[in-house]
């Protein structure tokens, strides 16, 4: 799941239809918009998402086979 970083972009009505594992907020570091905002990463928290932030670990890369097997790359830690 791709996650923008605004405050509005993860209700809890959207995150309980999605149920995501992993999330991913593409957002550049020290941006004028302060994405991600703490509400989403505390609602991603609570559901016990693993968060990957662009602006924290460079250039995200994920994979995904046709059985569902997910592998994610990370540029920096």
């Amino acid at each position: 799941m791709h996650i923008i970083g605004s405050k509005s972009s993860t209700t809890n009505e959207f995150l309980e239809a999605v149920k995501p594992k992993i999330a991913v907020i593409g957002v550049g570091e020290n941006n004028l918009f302060n994405h991600p905002a703490e509400i989403t990463l505390e609602n991603l928290e609570k559901r016990k998402s693993s968060i990957y932030r662009t602006d924290k670990n460079g250039e995200i890369t994920i994979k995904l086979n046709t059985k569902g097997k997910i592998w994610l790359n990370k540029m920096i830690n």
